[in-house]
């Protein structure tokens, strides 16, 4: 279908162009998938681009086409190609100008990570110029371009749209991409004059969105709360019956997500536990060792590794789970809560980012972000003391909240739509 004037009224676009990390390539944006099942319902046709994607691919509908950036050069190469592929291009030229004060205020680490996200962004550009934007048959006025990360990406639409101006270019924003201090070098280069140039960026959160507002109010950016969801899984988790608190934890086993400090509370709770953790990563071996060396006997543990979303549902219909944990010290706000909920499970997380959208007092434990092992211990045995009906209240609410803000097939048609009308509301 053709974008077309009717009667004065615009019609819906139909050909969505979004751009990832790696989807469908494996591993990671494992969300996007509930995403394109209703993208699929409401455009006809959708290209995705995969920045960064190689290897195994995840099934798409023959509705899809996957696209490839070609890749850049390694090795001392590399630094070679992204100095001169931005300072070869004037519009590179004039993004990076205007940027140096900035980045100048990092030091060398600032002025590579400028380059190296400029150098990123054109590459970008310049492919998604060569396959749509030259075309004579392609049909600007019914195509919304999606950066799923605000990330170069998302540069690389805002510079096309000074070239195009009738380009309907738009962003998610999740955690990473938004706060810069989370990172070893607290800045994301060109983040203001990104959020000022798209038609909208999509926040995952209030607590992202206010962030922004925050540090740039001179902005004048579209700034709309568009919340992630899972689907209903169609069940409801059951509790345990025996007196053993049964916890389940899932996320990458890395540093951010402190799962030593969660072992370390453990080894402080006398009351019999059951931790599952579901997730892989570069502390798998190191926090697996500490957990089975350093519990007591009245804590087991069981670590399943990397799961695909069937399987952790399949885990949560078919074996009691009391309580989901979390201490991270950092998030947007967890897929991995959501899914939680909807089983009516339960959770205890540490306040960072969105969680206290998720979390509350009616449906779990919100604890502060810098509480020591003693005290998350104290909260542990505090869930695993309190009365059967106040547990079982506890597991209704997390479904109700669920069920009113993360379902996926109202918040992402809700998403579609907007975005398919063109319009930056």
């Amino acid at each position: 279908m053709v974008n077309t004037l009717q009667n004065g009224i615009k019609t819906a676009r139909e050909h969505m162009i979004l751009i990832t990390n790696r989807y469908p390539y494996l591993p990671g944006e494992q969300f996007l998938e509930t995403e394109m099942k209703y993208m699929e319902q409401l455009f006809e046709k959708i290209d995705v681009v995969a920045v960064n994607g190689a290897g195994e691919q995840r099934p798409v509908s023959e509705k899809v086409q996957v696209h490839q950036l070609p890749g850049r050069p390694g090795g001392t190469k590399k630094y070679i190609h992204t100095f001169y592929s931005v300072t070869a291009d004037p519009q590179g030229r004039r993004w990076l100008s205007r940027e140096l004060p900035k980045a100048r205020m990092f030091g060398s680490k600032g002025l590579m990570q400028v380059a190296n996200w400029l150098s990123h962004a054109i590459r970008i550009r310049d492919e998604i110029q060569r396959k749509w934007l030259d075309d004579p048959n392609f049909d600007i006025s019914n195509a919304v371009f999606y950066s799923y990360w605000l990330t170069p990406s998302a540069v690389a639409l805002a510079m096309l749209k000074e070239t195009h101006r009738d380009l309907f270019a738009v962003s998610r924003a999740h955690g990473g991409d938004v706060y810069d201090y989370r990172h070893s070098l607290p800045y994301l280069p060109f983040q203001e004059r990104v959020i000022s140039s798209l038609d909208s960026v999509r926040m995952i959160s209030d607590d992202g969105k206010n962030y922004f507002n925050t540090k740039y109010p001179n902005a004048n950016a579209h700034l709309l709360v568009n919340r992630l969801g899972t689907e209903k899984p169609g069940f409801t988790a059951a509790p345990s019956h025996d007196r053993i608190l049964r916890m389940v934890s899932c996320s990458y086993v890395k540093p951010v997500k402190r799962l030593d400090l969660l072992v370390e509370a453990l080894k402080q709770t006398s009351s019999p536990i059951h931790w599952t953790h579901i997730g892989d990563g570069e502390q798998r071996e190191e926090i697996e060792n500490k957990a089975k060396n350093e519990l007591p006997e009245h804590v087991t543990i069981d670590f399943k590794g990397h799961w695909t979303q069937q399987q952790i549902f399949g885990f949560y219909q078919s074996q009691p789970v009391d309580l989901f944990v979390n201490v991270s010290e950092s998030e947007g706000i967890p897929v991995t809560i959501m899914e939680a909920f909807s089983t009516s499970i339960p959770v205890i997380a540490t306040d960072v980012g969105g969680v206290r959208e998720l979390v509350d007092e009616s449906n779990g434990f919100l604890i502060p972000s810098e509480v020591s092992s003693a005290e998350l211990a104290d909260d542990i045995e505090r869930f695993a003391a309190l009365p059967d009906e106040q547990k079982m209240k506890y597991r209704s609410n997390a479904f109700a909240k669920w069920e009113k803000e993360y379902d996926a097939k109202k918040n992402y048609t809700d998403f579609l739509k907007s975005v398919k009308k063109g319009s930056g509301s």
